[in-house]
This record gives structure tokens, sequence and C-alpha cells, in this order.
């Protein structure tokens, strides 16, 4: 019974995001831990913290991860 109520009040939701995080990180697209990662990328000032998240420091960046290709988006992983 408890088991029940804890997947129809959010559960579920806890599920699918662990099971996403988990195959992301299989496929090598994300590291386990993405907090760290974007922390990082925060310390060299390519992302700034605004509360729980990070934005872009400056809409060009974005706007120039945003118009990669894929095969852009993946030379820049490989290197």
């Amino acid at each position: 019974m408890v088991f029940l109520n804890g997947l129809a009040f959010g559960g579920r939701a806890v599920i699918q995001h662990y099971t996403l995080r988990l195959l992301l990180w299989l496929s090598g697209v994300m590291p386990w831990n993405i907090a760290a990662m974007l922390d990082a990328a925060a310390r060299r000032s390519l992302l700034r913290r605004v509360g729980g998240g990070w934005v872009f420091t400056h809409r060009m960046l974005l706007e120039y991860f945003r118009d990669l290709s894929d095969e852009e988006l993946e030379d820049l992983v490989r290197d």
C-alpha cells in the first residue's frame, strides 16, 4: 500500500528521472553528476548559477551551441 501511494504521489517521476539519467550516462552522452559539470562550467564563466539552475552568461554563447549540428556537437564531445 505504501509503495502504491508513493508511486501515485511523485514516485513515478523519481523513477523516470533516475532511469533517464542512467540511460544518458550509460550511452556516454551525459556525466552521472551533471551538477558537478555545470558547476565546472560556471567556474569557467560559461554558465552562471541562478537560484537552483544555470544560465548561459551571454546570449551569443547560447545561440552558438543552439546552432551547432549534431555532427559538430559530437566532435566537441569527443575532444
